[in-house]
């Protein structure tokens, strides 16, 4: 639902362990004096990766800040109060070491034997500058090709002499281990763990919403499926509705919405992108009865009272007033917070007199 109606900040979301079948938690490491863009690039990635590559009512990433502690921690003048301690932080599927003085997690015995162990367990460590060198201490770059920033080269051929450190590299991706080279890279490093993990697709309307210029390197372009490997046929049956969306194909759109909806009578994405296909159609009744399937569906209350008020504007213009009326009291009942729209929507004209 979030991916088409308003970005939702997902930073820090708790998500129970019973609802993590798809969602996977992002721990960003943050110390003192850590290279803002370093951590702030692939905060964005995965942060706008979990909306666009939402399936099945869940978000693809859960992002957070951490630290030793949870007390606010000067990044080069940036001060940033982290979401959790390593004492208390979730267990990473995907940990991110920033560069700066990464000596730092290194150096503090207590920092790095969470962050060696966050690494070892990760489906995916990933380091951006000299963030590499937390993972040349936790042994994880022996034998492997591995990158840093460019100043910073030799410094870890030096510490890491059993690793095979590539100049001139934006990133290397192992699998598990996931460096790149300096500041920016950090994009491009993360924007690759994006489309191995959820398709090609996701990575360039994340590149595109952050208006990002991504090439992926050819080889592994090939290797990159464009639908999410990470969610099933029907979450891939509504990309594709998505993209026949886009394209202007509205019959086509709609006969793929209506068949992920057979299959899943309860997916809020499904019911609310084929509202807005009926908007755009101007078949108004039809959006609005699917606006309140939705909102329905949606777990969420925040959300759900936004679908309601779509819902209640689209039997507005189908002048089924009385319909427009009980959904837009259902709305404000449901949370919706501009109880003022009926005098600022020209559609509710008609429907202050139900109200």
């Amino acid at each position: 639902m979030q991916k088409f109606l308003f970005l939702v900040l997902l930073a820090g979301l708790p998500i129970a362990a019973a609802e993590r079948t798809y969602t996977r938690n992002v721990a960003i490491v943050v110390y003192e004096n850590a290279e803002p863009l370093d951590w702030t690039g692939p905060f964005e990635v995965y942060n706008d990766a979990a909306r666009f590559g939402a399936a099945n009512g869940q978000p693809a990433f859960n992002v957070y800040v951490v630290s030793k502690t949870t007390d606010p921690v000067d990044a080069q003048g940036m001060k940033v109060v982290p979401n959790y301690s390593i004492a208390e932080a979730p267990k990473p599927d995907i940990v991110i070491f920033p560069g700066g003085p990464s000596s730092k997690i290194y150096d503090d015995p207590q920092f790095f034997a969470w962050a060696k162990k966050a690494s070892q367990e990760a489906e995916i460590a990933q380091s951006v500058c000299t963030g590499a060198f937390v993972l040349a201490r936790a042994g994880l770059l022996d034998n492997l090709e591995v990158t840093t920033f460019h100043g910073a080269i030799e410094g870890l051929r030096r510490e890491a002499p059993r690793a095979h450190v590539q100049d001139g590299r934006r990133f290397v991706d192992n699998g598990h281990v996931v460096t790149t080279a300096g500041i920016s890279a950090g994009i491009d490093g993360s924007l690759n763990v994006v489309a191995r993990l959820l398709g090609r697709r996701v990575a360039d309307q994340v590149a595109t919403y952050m208006e990002y210029h991504w090439t992926p390197e050819s080889y592994l372009a090939l290797k990159y499926a464009y639908l999410n490997p990470s969610t099933d046929e029907n979450g891939r049956l509504l990309q594709t509705a998505d993209m026949q969306y886009e394209s202007k194909n509205f019959s086509e759109a709609e006969r793929l919405y209506r068949t992920v909806l057979k299959e899943d009578p309860k997916n809020t994405d499904g019911w609310y992108s084929l509202a807005v296909l009926l908007r755009e159609k101007n078949d108004h009744a039809a959006a609005a009865e699917a606006f309140a399937t939705a909102a329905a569906a949606e777990h969420d209350p925040h959300t759900a009272a936004h679908l309601l008020f779509d819902a209640a504007r689209e039997y507005a213009r189908a002048d089924r007033i009385d319909d427009a009326a009980r959904k837009l009291q259902a709305a404000f009942d449901a949370g919706y917070p501009d109880r003022d729209v009926v005098n600022k929507v020209p559609e509710f004209a008609k429907v202050k007199s139900r109200m």
